[in-house]
């Protein structure tokens, strides 16, 4: 009975190691090769996979359950105080700011993520006070890859905390579709660039009777990294 018990229990762990190698990413072991030798340029291709002593590592593709820490810095462009060309020529209500975030995603299929976001960001009016947002996003993500660089596509739904010369508005509806392009520099890093559109519309008229309603149009632009886990 011992051994019936043993050997039921040795199956179940070569079929669950099995299993588990079966999920992994792409590892091919490499024959005739010196196990001493270093990463060598030469040894990449184009096809999005690179040698690392013995292991070969195919970093252009994401599979279910891939998650990533999400971090970015950028600059915002107010585009409606009064109008796009009076942030270029310096006569706009709203001056040229910054604006970062971070966020945690995770893939649900080999192109499509889901997670969420945390930002902050700033522009400084012609009186030098101060508009702040921190938008809360929920974001969802289609990225499409060709070897080791990708597309991700994403709009973000959220609210935010917003304040202007001691005054807050919260909360506050928060729409933010985002492009870019990532480059895999690494088994664990992606860097890229990445723009977007954020509209910020406060409906004061709700919350005083014959206050008027504010829409903000911003475009941002951001640099990005990415930690793969």
């Amino acid at each position: 009975m011992k051994r019936l018990v043993t050997l039921f229990a040795v199956c179940l762990a070569a079929f669950s190691f099995a299993t588990a190698q079966a999920t992994l990413p792409k590892i091919n072991f490499i024959q005739n090769t010196d196990d001493d030798e270093a990463y060598d340029d030469e040894d990449s291709d184009d096809d999005g996979e690179y040698e690392e002593g013995d292991i070969t590592f195919d970093y252009g593709m994401h599979l279910p359950g891939d998650q990533y820490i999400r971090l970015s810095l950028g600059t915002s462009f107010p585009l409606n105080f009064p109008d796009p060309s009076s942030v270029i020529s310096g006569d706009s209500q709203l001056k040229i700011g910054g604006q970062g975030s971070i966020g945690y995603h995770s893939f649900i299929t080999s192109k499509f993520a889901f997670g969420v976001d945390l930002g902050f960001g700033f522009n400084v009016t012609i009186g030098s006070h101060s508009f702040n947002t921190v938008p809360i996003l929920l974001t969802g993500t289609y990225e499409p890859a060709i070897a080791k660089v990708s597309f991700p596509l994403s709009l973000g739904i959220g609210a935010a905390w917003e304040s202007y010369n001691g005054k807050n508005y919260f909360p506050g509806l928060v729409i933010k579709p985002e492009a870019g392009i990532h480059y895999r520099i690494s088994e664990n890093w992606t860097l890229g660039l990445e723009t977007a559109y954020m509209f910020l519309p406060q409906f004061n008229s709700i919350h005083h009777s014959g206050e008027e309603n504010k829409y903000g149009h911003f475009w941002l632009a951001d640099f990005c990294a990415r930690y793969m886990f």
